[in-house]
């Protein structure tokens, strides 16, 4: 039992140590500048557990095609570690490193972690990097504890997934960097086993109006004055998209907070900009927001709702906008009685001691791209309860208690 503690504390510690050493790397995007950094502190970690590290780095003109932005700066690195177990079948596993900015109104501070009531706090501990954290004790324990693979191992931790629209997951998928039988993403929820996603859709509406001097306003058009007329028309067809439903259940506290049972499309106004001084009537006003659309949608149709939308707002508000659909990552409907699932399923239940359900989740993950591209079956499942941990948020945090189930997750279906 004494030799059985000693382990744990091991375990424990060198689980800490290395999240808190990621979490110190700040990976969030935009700009996404130590992508370079993080990969190369990882690679000597797969060294020394066995495998072959390539540091890949998106090229020049798929960067230039399927990226590029104004926002981003420095090297897109990507890393895949590969271990030949000698196993009959393979898995990839999946994260991604970068984080979102850090944000306001954080207690603690965000890339230096803390530990509080048994929960670490900094950004990304709990998207992503404790799954890495996680992945990186679990191949640990089982080197050491001489615990060998039941699959060849290919660990895929890319980048640039915080975007949301072209990751180095999707790369890797187009350029045939993901071989494994089976796909285990480590990004989401650990509420349940996840199979589906919605797809994302990002949209932008501008506004148009005439300038003029602020004191004799008759002589312009006040953009902004207008916006407010699209928004009131935007909430009516946020509740007409809110009505759908999936296939696909969500999880019990999705549940138990909304009552609904499975998941919803939706659609969000999420920022406004707009004006030129105080003084003078704004010429412009530009809407943005995302549209979060079932896997039972399609991209097409999605996109031909908004258009529709905005004909009818400027014919009865003779109002000037200007519409441009960004689709981001597809949806995804896996199918939930796999042989794949059913293993990752009992796995976790095992590990977490408390049977986790099959879900679906109302977010996006890159992964969705990924497996339109391979047809692997594949299964997300994260290491904290987004509820608890809050994700994107100040004070991101996971308790040191799922990181630790998360790495007993692991050693139990790997081996």
């Amino acid at each position: 039992m004494e030799e059985r503690e000693d382990v744990d504390l091991a375990m424990r510690k060198y689980l800490i140590d290395s999240l808190k050493a990621l979490v110190r790397i700040p990976t969030y995007v935009p700009p996404g500048e130590n992508y370079g950094k993080i990969v190369n502190w990882l690679i000597p970690v797969f060294d020394d557990l066995g495998f072959e590290c390539e540091r890949v780095e998106m090229p020049e003109d798929v960067y230039e095609a399927r990226q590029k932005s104004a926002e981003l700066s420095g090297e897109r690195v990507n890393l895949l570690a590969t271990k030949d177990c000698g196993a009959e079948e393979s898995v990839d596993i999946y994260t991604h490193l970068d984080v979102v900015p850090a944000g306001e109104g954080w207690s603690t501070p965000p890339f230096d972690p803390v530990i509080k009531d048994d929960r670490i706090y900094g950004r990304g501990v709990a998207d992503s990097k404790g799954s890495v954290a996680s992945l990186l004790t679990a191949l640990r324990v089982m080197k050491e504890q001489d615990l060998k693979s039941k699959y060849n191992l290919r660990v895929a931790l890319t980048t640039d997934e915080e975007l949301g629209t072209y990751s180095g997951l999707c790369f890797f998928a187009d350029y045939g960097l993901l071989k494994g039988d089976y796909l285990l993403c480590m990004d989401g929820d650990n509420e349940g086993v996840c199979i589906a996603t919605n797809g994302v859709m990002n949209w932008t509406m501008t506004v148009y109006g005439k300038s003029a001097h602020s004191s004799i306003p008759f002589s312009g058009v006040n953009a902004i004055e207008k916006a407010m007329l699209v928004m009131d028309e935007l909430e009516g067809l946020k509740r007409q998209i809110e009505t759908g439903e999936s296939k696909a259940p969500c999880g019990p506290i999705m549940t138990e907070l909304t009552g609904q049972k499975h998941i919803k499309p939706v659609f969000n106004v999420t920022m406004i900009s707009g004006g030129v001084k105080e003084n003078v009537i704004p010429p412009s006003c530009t809407l943005r927001g995302d549209r979060r659309y079932i896997p039972e949608e399609k991209e097409e149709e999605v996109i031909k709702e908004l258009e529709d939308a905005v004909e009818k707002i400027v014919a009865k508000h003779g109002v000037e906008i200007e519409l441009h659909c960004k689709p981001g990552f597809p949806p995804m409907f896996a199918d939930q009685s796999s042989e794949w699932t059913k293993r990752v399923q009992d796995a976790v239940s095992d590990a977490f001691g408390v049977y986790k359900p099959i879900i679906g989740v109302q977010g996006g993950l890159d992964v969705a791209y990924a497996v339109q591209r391979t047809n692997q079956p594949v299964c997300a499942f994260g290491v904290g309860c987004f509820v608890d941990c809050n994700p994107h948020g100040p004070d991101e945090n996971v308790a040191i208690a799922d990181l630790e189930n998360y790495v007993r997750f692991l050693v139990g279906l790997l081996t």
